[in-house]
């Protein structure tokens, strides 16, 4: 590993660390975290059901309804549509709605990627608000806006929430935060990129470091092993 890449590890260590639970919760994986030693990209996980340390996920969830509500409108009626963006993000749904899940995943990719990009932050993405899909629909957005609209649609295509996650990256390449979709489908897991058409196999992926990432139902700390081993040896007990 070069001294870059290690530079960039050591910033989203500390990022990690403020979304860890405190040392007793961490003792007490039972109640409150879940530890998982063959985590994202190789790392290990501690995850948590409690989604109130991420509000700006939180409102994004909550607009899920009004979503589902403006797509059924404009399914039934094509006037009823909000949108030219939204006509044609129904037209691809109904489109791939019968295809195999491998070709979903590569199309909603190319076909979302389409939508205007706007420029990530460098810095306190934790704290930035993140579109809801509705708002990404007619304007585009940022990473992780493409990254949530990727997740609704292929849940809508019957993709289960749990196997899907977005992931707030470091991309240590561009030394700026970034985030993705990972997606677990027949085994393995997939990354749905902004920057890219082309989905890979996660093991293939080697320039984003994880930060933390999300679903409908837990969240995700990404601990370096080597940062966790330093935790085990000043006495936090984790339990597997």
């Amino acid at each position: 590993m070069s001294c870059f890449q290690r530079r960039h590890i050591a910033a989203a260590v500390m990022v990690v660390v403020s979304l860890l639970p405190a040392p007793a919760a961490l003792a007490d994986t039972s109640t409150n975290a879940e530890v998982n030693q063959e985590g994202l990209f190789g790392m290990i996980e501690i995850s948590s059901a409690n989604l109130s340390a991420l509000p700006q996920w939180q409102h994004v969830v909550k607009s899920f309804p009004e979503l589902a509500t403006a797509a059924a409108e404009c399914d039934a009626r094509i006037q009823a549509c909000q949108s030219q963006q939204m006509t044609l993000w129904r037209a691809k749904i109904a489109e791939l709605m019968r295809t195999d899940k491998r070709i979903q995943l590569q199309e909603i990719n190319r076909f979302l990627n389409g939508w205007k990009h706007t420029a990530d932050i460098k810095e306190g993405v934790t704290d930035s608000r993140w579109a809801t899909p509705l708002e990404f629909i007619p304007n585009g957005g940022r990473s992780e806006d493409f990254a949530i609209m990727k997740y609704v649609s292929l849940k809508e295509l019957g993709f289960s929430p749990l196997a899907m996650r977005i992931v707030v990256t470091n991309d240590v390449l561009r030394n700026k935060s970034h985030t993705i979709l990972s997606v677990s489908l027949r085994g393995k897991r997939f990354i749905l990129d902004s920057l890219s058409d082309t989905i890979l196999n996660e093991n293939l992926v080697r320039y984003y470091v994880p930060l933390y990432s999300v679903n409908e139902k837990r969240r995700w700390a990404h601990i370096p092993r080597d940062f966790l081993s330093v935790q085990l040896a000043q006495g936090v007990k984790v339990d597997e």
